[in-house]
């Protein structure tokens, strides 16, 4: 019975802390080859997609600001022309209108 002495020979190796390693680095190669096929791709995807809304807002918030810049220079230009027609139609200019006097 040759068998017998090789099967009890053999077992300590395939039921002791040598197999345990074996398939603790089994199970390691396993889950680097998932990260690596599937957790890395999906990371970075998400990663670019955010990247994408932020450049988007970013040029809203451009074209807003230069919206908002050039209505403000309109309204100060045209400030500017009612405080030079407000100073020439008064007869005292730079006192206050009469109407804020009370």
């Amino acid at each position: 019975m040759p068998e017998a002495d090789t099967v009890a020979a053999l077992a300590p190796l395939f039921a002791g802390p040598g197999a345990a390693v074996l398939v603790l680095m089994a199970v390691l190669a396993g889950l680097y080859a998932i990260v690596v096929k599937y957790a890395i791709p999906l990371v970075a995807a998400l990663g670019k997609r955010h990247l994408d809304q932020i450049d988007a807002l970013i040029s809203v918030q451009r074209a807003e600001s230069a919206a908002i810049t050039k209505t403000l220079t309109s309204i100060d230009r045209r400030l500017a022309k009612l405080e030079d027609l407000s100073e020439r139609l008064q007869v005292n200019p730079g006192a206050p209108s009469p109407d804020r006097l009370t």
